[in-house]
């Protein structure tokens, strides 16, 4: 597992019982977009799906930035400023103890932000496309990230990055320099956001225990995705342990070695399908043969982890499991709100767009 500069030094964490905060977030959940809606917007044309929007829970957010931007710009600033709002919003009416879980959870949208940045600058993308792509819906603000992408250089905005030391990215500046690739440094970022959000789980009392579960089992996703990737690229086995994120579960991730040792994709695939994500993957690898893309079965996956924070929320309405449901189904809402809407604007087909959509 990637070492932390420090280890967290938190006694345990005392969670009450915090009604008023369950029930809000229940709320909260209720606004999302259902399967028969989303249908409905994938019937619509673009200018449709907008007006749409602006009937909906988007409404505040489309009005405030309607001054400033239109279009598609309009529409992606004003998903990602409400997703900012819903997560803060989150934070407001929780105790602290809750908002210190809230936060933790909430880094991965730091994370993701730090990657479009990197990305951008890799590439030398337009400024305005990758400002119309940052969420600040973690803990770092909009302001912070603005001035990471002013940054001159990859290795200043990972100085900077506030999150991860600097140190922690020497394999990963080594391999951007080899192989002319950030993988390195996107790995060594997932690697320190899920073990030091396991090690954070450890600290939390029983009623985390679903909370934990559900981070093991969304880590054993992560990981199978990037096998399933790394070994279509035929990469060398012992590369391949690289970019794997231990859980500190000795069973799991023994069974991670186990896969890893497997020749190929073809042993993968068969290996998996003795396990729980059998139809997914048998799916999934259908999909490969004819398309050459890992698309399908990522979505497959992603389908099923979505539904495991649904079950969560239904047979524990009044925990912490409804939150961090909550947090999972709105992160993919806003997803599933991109991919729709830059299908329409390229004109794809109704069918091909719904495959790309996660739903419950």
């Amino acid at each position: 597992m990637l070492k932390l500069e420090e280890p967290l030094k938190h006694e345990k964490i005392k969670l009450g019982f915090y009604p008023y905060t369950y029930v809000r977030t229940v709320v909260m959940r209720a606004l999302l977009f259902r399967r028969d809606e989303y249908h409905k917007m994938l019937k619509m044309s673009f200018s449709e799906i907008a007006k749409f929007l602006q009937e909906s829970h988007y409404k505040r957010e489309i009005n405030e930035l309607a001054t400033k931007y239109s279009g598609a710009d309009l529409l992606e600033l004003a998903i990602n400023k409400n997703l900012a709002s819903s997560f803060k919003k989150l934070i407001r009416i929780s105790s602290f103890e809750l908002g210190l879980l809230i936060k933790e959870y909430a880094k991965r949208k730091d994370i993701e932000d730090i990657k479009t940045i990197l990305r951008g600058k890799f590439t030398n993308t337009e400024e305005k496309l990758i400002l119309n792509s940052i969420t600040a819906a973690g803990t770092l603000s909009y302001e912070f990230l603005i001035s990471l992408l002013k940054k001159e250089s990859i290795d200043e905005i990972l100085k900077s990055n506030k999150i991860v030391d600097f140190s922690l990215f020497e394999d990963g500046l080594k391999y951007l320099k080899e192989k002319n690739s950030l993988v390195g440094v996107e790995n060594t970022l997932d690697k320190y956001y899920y073990s030091h959000l396991i090690q954070f789980s450890n600290i939390l009392p029983k009623e985390g225990a679903l909370f934990r579960n559900f981070l093991l089992k969304e880590v054993e996703i992560l990981n199978l995705l990037t096998l399933l990737r790394l070994k279509k690229a035929k990469l060398a086995k012992e590369a391949v342990k690289d970019f794997i994120i231990l859980s500190g579960n000795k069973a799991k991730d023994s069974k991670m070695a186990k896969l890893i040792d497997l020749e190929d994709l073809g042993q993968l695939s068969k290996a998996l399908e003795k396990t729980e994500y059998k139809s997914m993957v048998v799916k999934g690898i259908e999909d490969f043969k004819k398309t050459g893309s890992l698309i399908a079965l990522e979505t497959e996956l992603y389908k099923y982890l979505l539904n495991k924070s649904v079950l969560f929320m239904h047979q524990h309405p009044l925990s912490i499991d409804v939150i961090l449901g909550y947090m999972f189904a709105k992160d993919i809402e806003s997803r599933n709100l991109n991919i729709m809407l830059k299908g329409k604007q390229l004109g794809l087909k109704e069918e091909f767009i719904e495959s790309q959509l996660i739903l419950e």
